[in-house]
């Protein structure tokens, strides 16, 4: 009790700024502290739909960074880590000696609180987040969480709940996890991302393993033991290790059997040699099963019976953008997605044509960061390959120096795609002319892919009443 009244005084007559709010982790991380009973206010450079969210919560937001806005009575200022040190509201904070906090800082002394389970790894976090609050909160736990997407089932990415665990995505980005000391900890898989900051897969490889030796002896790590780069984690730990596995019996969560169904994906989940029956999942593609095991196995490491967190999973329909389906006007299924690594988007496009068999593909591809392109270039033109049409728009810049801006463009991206292929990629800069350009080309059965971390989800929500307009007036020609 004393440690939840100590938590609580944290918060009571505080005002916080934050610097960066429209972020999906910064958003979620504002909405909890509003919760807790913290004035917030903050800002950003440019709107998103969650904008109005905020402002129906009573947060106030301006839609630009200048010192004016920084209050007297301004108790904390929380920066994202894209926040340089030449910003103004950053500026004035330390010139009047207002506390400075980034959001990893902020979520380790927030999971220092409350038991923490922190999801790492290169892909999958806000999925298998999102699984393990919405199982928690299924069987009645009410857990607080923080994650990197709106769950529409849950009512949002972030929830300051009544029972005993914080669950929150656990970034690698600057090494930010190692602020955290969780009690439970899961590795999804560890990937060549973030090579803007980390030097090689060597050093990346390590910063897990330091976040993995964090952990308590008393507490547990969940690991994916099919991904080789997490398996050699295992060496750091010095904490008890659950492993899951598709591939390996001897694995203390595994399967035996997967076959998919119309609207489900259906396995047999294994708990230590023991079948505990069928169950099925709303989600496709194997990293999403991948994904489902990890969350059924940290339920089971916070007290859960394995068997009804996988039951409870079974209603689960996932995470905004992540290989989200907005609707299916005319019959063309049109799909929303983070996707923005060559892993990431080979995942999709398998996901995708297991939903949707037979049809045609149109994919719409916004790069992420000129860093990443330059350095994956090939990798993704690969990956791209396998639609039946790819418009590519512009790279989305984000942390990228003008040096990185020279170095490529979307055009070089659209001609690797074409030496292989032909005029199948097209650049086209313009998001008005790619929905124009779609709408003209679909017919009924095909499937639109819309996949970036930028800002092309406009567009995937725009296409969906134009689509449905151009059946309309099919329908009344005929």
């Amino acid at each position: 009790m004393a440690e939840t009244e100590f938590s609580q005084a944290q918060f009571d007559n505080q005002h916080w700024h934050f610097v960066g709010i429209l972020g999906t982790g910064m958003r979620a991380l504002a909405h909890y502290a509003s919760e807790r009973g913290v004035r917030i206010t903050g800002s950003d450079v440019e709107s998103t739909p969650s904008l109005e969210e905020l402002t129906r919560h009573g947060i106030e937001v301006h839609l630009d960074q200048k010192n004016s806005h920084f209050a007297p009575d301004t108790n904390r200022l929380v920066v994202s880590q894209a926040v340089g040190a030449e910003n103004p509201e950053l500026m004035e904070a330390r010139r009047t000696g207002v506390e400075v906090v980034k959001y990893p800082q902020l979520l380790g002394e927030l999971m220092d609180a409350q038991p923490g389970i922190a999801v790492a790894g290169s892909h999958g976090k806000s999925t298998t987040s999102s699984m393990i609050a919405f199982i928690m909160q299924r069987c009645g736990l009410d857990p607080s969480y923080l994650i990197g997407a709106d769950v529409p089932q849950l009512g949002g990415g972030s929830h300051c709940g009544g029972g005993k665990y914080l669950v929150a995505e656990a970034c690698e980005y600057k090494r930010s996890f190692l602020y955290l000391n969780p009690e439970i900890a899961v590795i999804t898989n560890i990937d060549r991302e973030h090579m803007d900051y980390y030097h090689d897969m060597e050093e990346l490889q390590e910063a897990f393993c330091q976040f993995a030796g964090q952990i308590g002896p008393d507490g547990v790590l969940v690991l994916n033991s099919d991904d080789h780069h997490s398996a050699q984690v295992e060496e750091a730990a010095k904490c008890r290790i659950v492993r899951y596995s598709m591939k390996n019996a001897d694995a203390e969560f595994s399967l035996n059997r997967v076959w998919r169904a119309k609207k489900r994906t259906n396995f047999n989940l294994i708990h230590n040699g023991r079948d505990l029956g069928r169950f099925a999942l709303k989600l496709y593609g194997n990293h999403n099963i991948y994904n489902a095991l990890a969350a059924i196995a940290v339920c089971h490491c916070a007290g859960m019976d394995p068997a009804r967190a996988a039951e409870a999973l079974s209603e689960f329909e996932g995470a905004a953008r992540r290989l989200q389906l907005l609707g299916e006007p005319w019959n063309v299924a049109v799909v929303s997605d983070y996707a923005h690594h060559p892993n990431e988007i080979k995942a999709s496009l398998a996901a995708t044509k297991q939903q949707f068999p037979n049809r045609r593909l149109f994919c719409i591809f916004q790069p992420h960061q000129y860093s990443r392109t330059r350095k994956m270039l090939g990798e993704l033109a690969d990956t791209l390959e396998e639609s039946w049409m790819v418009l590519v728009a512009d790279i989305y810049a984000a942390r990228d120096s003008e040096r990185d801006r020279e170095s490529v463009s979307s055009m070089d991206l659209v001609r690797l795609i074409n030496e292989d292929i032909g005029m199948k990629a097209h650049y086209v800069p313009d998001f008005d002319d790619i929905e124009d350009i779609i709408v003209r080309e679909v017919v009924p059965e095909d499937v639109v892919l819309v996949m970036g971390a930028g800002n092309i989800w406009q567009v995937a929500h725009d296409i969906v009443p134009k689509i449905r307009s151009k059946g309309e007036r099919q329908c009344f020609a005929a």
